[in-house]
């Protein structure tokens, strides 16, 4: 019998859940701040979406991680940071048409993209209202899930990306 896409994507997000899980305890054992209590959420049903959970620990290993995390962040903005150029544009890679559903991940708002407002996008809520703009870098299609949540809100089918 053959697996179902569905099943093939829970058994990919499970077996990631338990990866991140066991990855993390090993950081955490290694950094002196272990996490004796870790454990792998089951992906939910509703959501399709498996977590890990850290569980309860001490207040000295949470002061112990944070610590760590402060010290390493900036080492890795600076990894994800491009380097610096003066004579760089940003060209999106993707470019929504007028209604498209998108995301502004910023604002962690949904809306329609309404056109470009110089360097930044114009996006008009779903339910009527202002404008606002938005980054280009911080904007993203919606996926098929958000776009069903959009047609349920406004009452309406939103366009297809």
């Amino acid at each position: 019998m053959t697996e179902s896409h569905l099943s093939r994507v829970v058994r990919e997000r499970q077996r990631h859940a338990e990866e991140a899980c066991a990855d993390l305890g090993v950081a955490t054992r290694e950094a002196g701040c272990p996490f004796p209590d870790l454990a792998v959420v089951p992906v939910d049903p509703a959501t399709g979406v498996a977590g890990v959970d850290l569980g309860v620990v001490e207040p000295k290993m949470a002061d112990r991680l944070a610590e760590i995390i402060r010290a390493g962040v900036g080492t890795l903005a600076a990894e994800d940071r491009p380097a610096e150029r003066t004579d760089a544009t940003v060209t999106p890679l993707w470019m929504p048409s007028d209604g498209d559903p998108v995301v502004d991940m910023w604002r962690g708002m949904v809306g329609t993209y309404s056109g470009p407002d110089g360097e930044l996008w114009r996006i008009a809520p779903l339910l009527g209202g202002e404008p606002w703009t938005a980054d280009p870098k911080n904007v993203r299609a919606a996926t098929v899930n958000e776009r069903v949540r959009m047609d349920m809100v406004t009452d309406r089918p939103v366009k297809a990306g």
